[in-house]
């Protein structure tokens, strides 16, 4: 893993002399990055980071923080204590929010904790979600040649989706830093196996309902082989279901019904776009896809899906 902005914060927090606790916080534990951030801090610069098990049940964390074996200053990671009971939990707060060594204490506490930076204690905070902005300036750029390689990298998986988390960063880099060349097939192929596709699910729903075809078929290609046929089937009758009935209570102004239904639809149709079509074309193609699944159930073949789709964007479902 090449350096992240978060490696340099912990270095210069483990090199203060008044520093006792480095506590990440953030809305979501990220334990791909702990993990390759942990081994880099060993490998490169051999710092080896001891673990207490907080889950466990054993607190005698105390002792061990407390003692010294003949002087020598430990890092110790207690992992996300946002997982203990509530008791157990406040009272490891209480402690790191007094502790002043003679060790250096590692932790991950959730955003709902409340703890006070001191002359002791140092916050790093990460987001939960990172957009093509935010990321552009996560990795260290040690030459020209890693800072090209790096920006090509973001550029092809914000093609595929608009915000990752940390963890998802951290484990297409590590893919991406050991395949050779731009390796387009990772990109095409790989990403959407490693990272969580709902986002893209949604976006693709957003462009059908838009009719913007030429960026549909494009998502479509990518995430396609990710889901059985008899997936695609089930998706899109339950959307299509739920844009049937929000556009039927919407013109009967049933707002309550129209909430009921709405989850799960793009924004941007049930702002604006439901407004350009009528219930006989939803209708329409919902019947399509059911009369695919009857085929597909007796030997019909995955090309009928993508005929469905040619046919919604010909406007063959209108009147």
């Amino acid at each position: 893993m090449k350096q992240v902005k978060y490696t340099q914060e912990l270095l210069l927090a483990l090199q203060d002399k008044h520093i006792s606790i480095i506590a990440f916080q953030a809305g979501i534990y990220s334990p791909i990055f702990f993990m390759q951030l942990f081994d880099l801090m060993k490998s490169q610069y051999q710092i080896d980071i001891k673990l207490i098990d907080m889950q466990s049940g054993d607190f005698a964390y105390k002792s061990q923080l407390a003692t010294s074996f003949l002087g020598l200053e430990c890092v110790y990671w207690l992992g996300d204590i946002t997982v203990l009971k509530a008791k157990q939990k406040d009272d490891v707060i209480d402690y790191l929010a007094h502790y002043q060594g003679p060790h250096k204490v590692i932790v991950f506490i959730d955003e709902k904790i409340k703890i006070d930076s001191n002359q002791s204690l140092i916050k790093i905070n990460y987001q939960d979600k990172y957009f093509y902005q935010d990321t552009k300036n996560l990795w260290v750029h040690q030459d020209s040649k890693q800072s090209t390689k790096i920006s090509f990298f973001l550029h092809e998986i914000y093609k595929i989706k608009n915000n990752f988390t940390l963890d998802e960063l951290c484990l297409l880099k590590k893919y991406q830093d050991v395949i050779a060349g731009n390796a387009q097939e990772f990109y095409t192929s790989w990403v959407m196996r490693l990272v969580n596709p709902e986002t893209s699910l949604f976006t693709l729903s957003q462009l059908l309902f838009e009719k913007k075809e030429a960026a549909f078929f494009k998502l479509w290609l990518i995430i396609k082989p990710l889901y059985a046929d008899m997936f695609w089937i089930a998706f899109w009758s339950d959307q299509l279901y739920k844009a049937y009935f929000f556009i039927a209570f919407t013109q009967e102004e049933n707002f309550a019904a129209v909430k009921q239904v709405s989850y799960g639809l793009p924004f941007s149709f049930m702002k604006q776009s439901y407004k350009q079509y009528q219930l006989d074309e939803i209708q329409r193609f919902h019947q399509a896809f059911y009369t695919i699944d009857t085929a597909l159930k007796n030997g019909g073949h995955s090309y009928q899906i993508d005929q469905v789709y040619v046919d919604f964007f010909a406007g063959s479902f209108k009147n």
